[in-house]
Protein backbone atom coordinates (compact mmCIF):
# COMPACT_ATOMS: atom_id res chain seq x y z
CA UNK A 1 0.00 0.00 0.00
CA UNK A 2 1.45 3.34 -1.01
CA UNK A 3 -0.75 5.87 0.77
CA UNK A 4 1.43 8.77 1.87
CA UNK A 5 -1.28 10.13 4.17
CA UNK A 6 -0.72 7.25 6.59
CA UNK A 7 1.95 8.02 9.16
CA UNK A 8 3.85 5.25 10.88
CA UNK A 9 3.05 5.32 14.58
CA UNK A 10 5.37 4.32 17.38
CA UNK A 11 3.85 3.13 20.66
CA UNK A 12 5.60 4.52 23.72
CA UNK A 13 4.70 3.28 27.21
CA UNK A 14 5.48 5.07 30.47
CA UNK A 15 5.05 4.46 34.19
CA UNK A 16 3.59 7.54 35.91
CA UNK A 17 2.15 8.69 39.20
CA UNK A 18 -0.98 10.16 37.59
CA UNK A 19 -3.69 8.86 39.92
CA UNK A 20 -7.07 10.33 38.99
CA UNK A 21 -9.13 11.85 36.17
CA UNK A 22 -8.41 15.40 37.38
CA UNK A 23 -4.68 14.77 36.99
CA UNK A 24 -5.23 13.24 33.53
CA UNK A 25 -7.15 16.37 32.56
CA UNK A 26 -4.28 18.54 33.81
CA UNK A 27 -1.93 17.07 31.18
CA UNK A 28 -4.52 16.70 28.40
CA UNK A 29 -4.07 20.06 26.68
CA UNK A 30 -0.30 19.77 26.73
CA UNK A 31 -0.32 16.28 25.18
CA UNK A 32 -3.13 17.11 22.74
CA UNK A 33 -1.19 20.13 21.48
CA UNK A 34 2.02 18.20 20.84
CA UNK A 35 2.17 17.67 17.06
CA UNK A 36 4.19 14.44 17.42
CA UNK A 37 1.52 12.74 19.55
CA UNK A 38 -1.22 11.05 17.55
CA UNK A 39 -3.14 9.45 20.46
CA UNK A 40 -2.61 8.93 24.16
CA UNK A 41 -4.33 7.57 27.27
CA UNK A 42 -3.62 6.85 30.93
CA UNK A 43 -4.68 3.52 32.44
CA UNK A 44 -5.60 4.54 35.98
CA UNK A 45 -6.53 0.94 36.87
CA UNK A 46 -2.98 -0.30 36.20
CA UNK A 47 -0.60 -0.37 39.18
CA UNK A 48 1.94 1.61 37.11
CA UNK A 49 -0.64 4.22 36.00
CA UNK A 50 0.51 3.56 32.44
CA UNK A 51 0.61 6.41 29.96
CA UNK A 52 0.42 4.97 26.44
CA UNK A 53 1.35 7.29 23.59
CA UNK A 54 1.14 6.77 19.84
CA UNK A 55 3.76 9.06 18.37
CA UNK A 56 5.26 9.93 15.00
CA UNK A 57 8.71 9.04 16.37
CA UNK A 58 10.26 6.62 18.86
CA UNK A 59 11.86 9.24 21.12
CA UNK A 60 10.64 9.10 24.73
CA UNK A 61 12.43 12.22 25.96
CA UNK A 62 9.89 14.81 24.78
CA UNK A 63 6.96 13.00 26.41
CA UNK A 64 8.86 12.51 29.67
CA UNK A 65 9.78 16.21 29.64
CA UNK A 66 6.16 17.31 29.08
CA UNK A 67 4.79 15.11 31.87
CA UNK A 68 7.51 15.94 34.38
CA UNK A 69 7.16 19.66 33.60
CA UNK A 70 3.49 19.26 34.61
CA UNK A 71 4.69 17.91 37.98
CA UNK A 72 4.30 14.15 37.54
CA UNK A 73 6.77 11.28 37.55
CA UNK A 74 7.23 9.65 34.17
CA UNK A 75 9.64 6.93 33.09
CA UNK A 76 9.76 4.66 30.08
CA UNK A 77 8.52 1.11 30.58
CA UNK A 78 10.52 -1.43 28.59
CA UNK A 79 10.12 -5.15 28.05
Amino acid sequence: MNDHSITEAFVLVFKTNINNPKQVKSIATMLDNCPDILKWNVDLADIDKVLRVESTHAHCGPVIELVTRAGYACEELTD
